[in-house]
C-alpha cells in the first residue's frame, strides 16, 4: 500500500528533535512509504541525511499563524498528497489542535489529544494535574515580569530551574543569572516563564501512545544514563518499576490521552518519590530506541490512523540501553541554495527518469523548469525568472 507521511522536526544536533527518529521507525515497518520532511530552519541536520526524507519543504514559523501553514500545506499536497501528518514540536501543537478539522477536510489524518487534555498537560497547570492524580511535582511558580521572579526566589530559593512555555530548561543559582535567562525566554518565546524547585535525584522518562480511552497502545520507560548540559537524554536504559508504571498509566488514564506523549520524572534521592517534571505532548527524540526493541510506536500511530489491526506490542525488556552517537554530515551549497530559494529539496532516487516524471517536476514547482541537475544526490531545479 502506497503511503505518504509528513513529519516535522528533523534537527539531530545539540538539541535533537523527534522527526528523524520517527522516520527511521516508519521505514523499519513500511516498505512503500514516502516521507515528506517539514522544516523551519535550513540547517536542521536531518535534511542532509541520505535516505531519511524523500522530499523536504520549509514551513512558515508557527508564529505566522495557521492560515499561512495551511496555505503552505496545500502547495505541498499538490505534489505529494499527504495521508498522515506527525507533528513533533511543542510550538506546533496548539496550532494543530486548532486546524484538526481543516486537516481532516483535506484527507490528512493526525493523532492528537483532546484540547482539554492538552491544556491540562501544560507546564503552567502541572501542579493542579498532579494534585488531582494524587502524586507530586517539584514546587512550581510562574512569572511574566521581573517582580514575579523575586517572589519565586523567596518561595523556592536557589538553585532553581527556569523554563520557557515551550522549550528550554536551565539551572540558575543567582538573581543575575535568573534575570538574564528570564529576559532571553521572554524575548524568544514569550511567557509565562516557569520557575521550578531543583530536586536531587535520577531522571526517568516514559514514552507512550494513548488510545484516547484511558489505555495505551504502547509504552516504554527508561532511566537516563547520559544527560547533556541542556538536560537532554543522550543515553538511557529500559527499566521496569511498578510505582513508575502506576503513576504514568494512571496519569494517561486520567487525561484520556490520545496520541504520542512523553512523561519526564525525577526520583527524589531522599523520599524516593517519583516527581513529574513535565509532559511533552508528542514523541521524544529517543523514539527510535524502543522501535528497535519491539515497541515501534510511530508505526502504531500510523496503523491506528489507517484503521488497521495493530499487533499487541510486547513489554520492553529491561536492561536494553541506547547511547546517542554523533556523525558529521556533508551537504553542498547547491542544496542549501535550493532550499532557501524554492523552500523545497527533493531526494533523487536511483532510477531512470521518464517524461511523466518531468511533468511531475513541473507540477511540483508550479513554475517553468528550464533544466534539472542532480547535485550530491538531490534534484536541483533552475527556474526561469
Amino acid at each position: 500500500m502506497s503511503l505518504t507521511v509528513a513529519v516535522s522536526g528533523l534537527n539531530r544536533g545539540e538539541n535533537p528533535q523527534p522527526g528523524a527518529g520517527i522516520i527511521q521507525s516508519l521505514r523499519r515497518e513500511f516498505g512503500d512509504v514516502t516521507i515528506v520532511g517539514l522544516v523551519f530552519e535550513l540547517m536542521e541536520s536531518g535534511i542532509y541525511v541520505e535516505g531519511l526524507a524523500d522530499v523536504v519543504y520549509q514551513l512558515p514559523y508557527p508564529s505566522k499563524g495557521t492560515e499561512a501553514f495551511l496555505h503552505r500545506l496545500d502547495y505541498i499536497c499538490e505534489s505529494y498528497p499527504i495521508d498522515i501528518l506527525i507533528p513533533t514540536l511543542d510550538a506546533e501543537m496548539d496550532g494543530m489542535l486548532r486546524i484538526e478539522e481543516q486537516l481532516a477536510e483535506r484527507g490528512i489524518k493526525v493523532m492528537l489529544p483532546e484540547r482539554q487534555s492538552y491544556l491540562k498537560s501544560k507546564k503552567q497547570t502541572l501542579s493542579k494535574l498532579v494534585e488531582e492524580c494524587g502524586f507530586r511535582t517539584p514546587r512550581t511558580m510562574q512569572a511574566v515580569e521581573p517582580k514575579g521572579l523575586m517572589a519565586a526566589v523567596e518561595t523556592i530559593g536557589f538553585p532553581m530551574m527556569i523554563k520557557g512555555p515551550f522549550y528550554g530548561a536551565d539551572k540558575v543559582q543567582s538573581r543575575e543569572a535568573l534575570l538574564d535567562k528570564f529576559n532571553c525566554i521572554i524575548r524568544d518565546w514569550g511567557g509565562p516563564v516557569i520557575l521550578q524547585e531543583c530536586i536531587k535525584g535520577q531522571e526517568f522518562n516514559v514514552i507512550a501512545v494513548g488510545d484516547g480511552k484511558g489505555s495505551v497502545d504502547g509504552y516504554c520507560s527508561i532511566r537516563k544514563t547520559v544527560v547533556s548540559e541542556k538536560g537532554k537524554g543522550y543515553g538511557g536504559i529500559t527499566i521496569r518499576d511498578s510505582r513508575l508504571d502506576e503513576i504514568s498509566l494512571g496519569l494517561i488514564k486520567h487525561l484520556n490521552w490520545r496520541g504520542p506523549l512523553e512523561l519526564e520524572f525525577i526520583k527524589d534521592d531522599i523520599t524516593k518519590d517519583f516527581l513529574l517534571i513535565e509532559i511533552n505532548p508528542r514523541f521524544p527524540a529517543w523514539v527510535d530506541f524502543p522501535s528497535q526493541i519491539g515497541q515501534n510506536l510511530p508505526a502504531q500511530v500510523v496503523r491506528t490512523l489507517l484503521n488497521q489491526d495493530s499487533p499487541v506490542l510486547p513489554e520492553c525488556e529491561p536492561g536494553k540501553f541506547f547511547v546517542r552517537h554523533s556523525v558529521d554530515l556533508v551537504g553542498s551549497l547547491d542544496q542549501l541554495e535550493q532550499l532557501s530559494t524554492l523552500g523545497e529539496l527533493i531526494a533523487e532516487k536511483p532510477r531512470q527518469e521518464t517524461a511523466g516524471e518531468e511533468n511531475q517536476i513541473k507540477k511540483m514547482n508550479h513554475r517553468d523548469v528550464k533544466k534539472k541537475n542532480v547535485v550530491n544526490g538531490y534534484a536541483q531545479h533552475e527556474v526561469l525568472s
